[in-house]
């Protein structure tokens, strides 16, 4: 039954891609968390319905972009140069692992890679205006309901779907009926900051509502952490200190430090435990009793060899990539160092640093809950490009990147409507208001 509805709702989604993209970008987030619990049924060409949606909403993303609509054109979203540049490399490096090994992985190589192009343009494509960016936080909240739900499931009965095979340090992960815990930490990431940005954006006026969507938080707060990811208690951390601190809500900082203390403080006995038996090697590594190449669960020796690889290949194979797929590389860059070479790691490195300086410029000049929002999730991508490979995983990507690209557009497209306000008050030779970027972008005013 639930192959069947996500197949059912993955085509009507599909079809308002097509027509309707604003709506088919808010199914896709709504549906994708069903989508990606049939993991496990395989459909066509050996692919699960999650890799083929996965696939397929690029090529309809791409189609847009080639027949744009105004204010959804390429060249006016922020970082689209290297953006281009970058992709077109990729697509090079997709076109040697076709020769090299099969058509099927250089695709899927390729689809994965486009995913975080299209998702740092859909979202800033169909969710510019105030009202857009609403729905889209509704969507987002929404969406988080599922995995969420899954999570509490777990939580108050016990029930553990796949511990034999996610586990860590002996300790069972709580993941649903996910393929791994990085897809339940994903949604849980994207539910936590979506109900952030929207009590920062548009504060609930009722008291029961504003207390409901805390709660949520919490309950996401709870899920990602029975994932046991280190990388998602890392980002957690980092999240409640940008979020506070960052907007100067030194009250709050002081309260969620105070609740965390409590908490902890009770769960001491199991919890806490835990988190030390998962962080055992590190802590271990601190103290000088554990080697570092037992830290990061071994995964040292896999960047050891993998790099050991790359080092045989020849000049050209470094330069523009290896034709092979590594997409258990465990670490994005080496990811990408083997698809795209030396080449494609350059513009990736040069892709992230500009983003990150924009984004870091734009929270130091006014720190607003949009601006703030687009610097967490780059940390999360940051953290996680160490460990994992988020660059092949599509969903992340449509939020990581998609918010990204949001904050990066709101705040430019603010900035060009002061400067052309200017420019015409200037010729008509009377002052600018300085309330008139709020109201015209009441986003970015707070």
């Amino acid at each position: 039954m639930l192959l069947e509805t996500a197949i059912f709702l993955s085509v009507v989604m599909i079809g308002s891609l097509v027509f309707y993209p604003i709506v088919g970008v808010a199914l896709l987030f709504i549906i994708k968390p069903i989508v990606d619990a049939t993991w496990e049924h395989i459909l066509v060409a050996g692919m699960p319905l999650t890799q083929i949606v996965a696939g397929l909403v690029p090529l309809v993303m791409l189609g847009h972009l080639c027949l744009p609509k105004p204010g959804q054109h390429l060249s006016q979203t922020p970082l689209y140069q290297i953006w281009t540049v970058y992709t077109v490399v990729l697509c090079s490096s997709a076109v040697a692992i076709i020769y090299n090994q099969d058509p099927r992985s250089g695709f899927s190589v390729l689809l994965r890679h486009l995913n975080g192009f299209i998702g740092f343009y859909m979202i800033q494509a169909y969710f510019r205006e105030s009202w857009q960016i609403q729905r889209l936080l509704q969507v987002l909240i929404v969406a988080g309901i599922i995995p969420m739900g899954m999570g509490l499931y777990q939580l108050v009965t016990g029930t553990v779907w796949r511990g034999d095979e996610q586990q860590i340090e002996g300790i069972v992960r709580n993941i649903g009926l996910y393929h791994d815990a990085i897809t339940i930490r994903h949604y849980a990431l994207q539910t936590i900051l979506a109900t952030l940005l929207y009590v920062g954006l548009f504060p609930p006026r009722r008291l029961f509502f504003s207390a409901g969507l805390w709660s949520y938080v919490g309950l996401a707060s709870v899920v990602l952490s029975k994932a046991y990811s280190k990388a998602g208690l890392l980002i957690l951390v980092l999240w409640a200190v940008s979020w506070t601190v960052l907007r100067r809500r030194f009250v709050a900082f002081f309260v969620l430090a105070g609740m965390g203390v409590v908490v902890g403080g009770y769960l001491a006995s199991q919890y806490v435990g835990q988190v030390a038996t998962i962080y055992q090697k590190e802590l271990g590594f601190l103290s000088g009793t554990v080697g570092v190449d037992r830290t990061f669960n071994g995964r040292w020796y896999i960047w050891q060899e993998m790099f050991a690889e790359w080092s045989r290949l020849g000049s050209v194979a470094k330069l523009f990539g290896s034709g092979k797929v590594a997409l258990g590389a465990h670490n994005d860059y080496l990811q990408i160092l083997f698809h795209a070479g030396i080449v494609g790691l350059a513009l990736y490195l040069m892709l992230l640093a500009t983003a990150g300086f924009m984004l870091i410029r734009n929270v130091w000049r006014r720190a607003d809950p949009l601006a703030v929002a687009g610097l967490m999730v780059y940390l999360a991508w940051m953290v996680d490009t160490v460990g994992l490979v988020p660059s092949a995983y599509s969903g992340y990507q449509w939020f990581v990147w998609g918010l990204i690209g949001l904050s990066l557009r709101i705040r430019q497209d603010a900035r060009r409507d002061i400067e052309t306000t200017e420019s015409v008050q200037a010729d008509h030779s009377y002052a600018v208001s300085p309330s008139v970027a709020g109201r015209r972008f009441p986003l970015v005013s707070g």
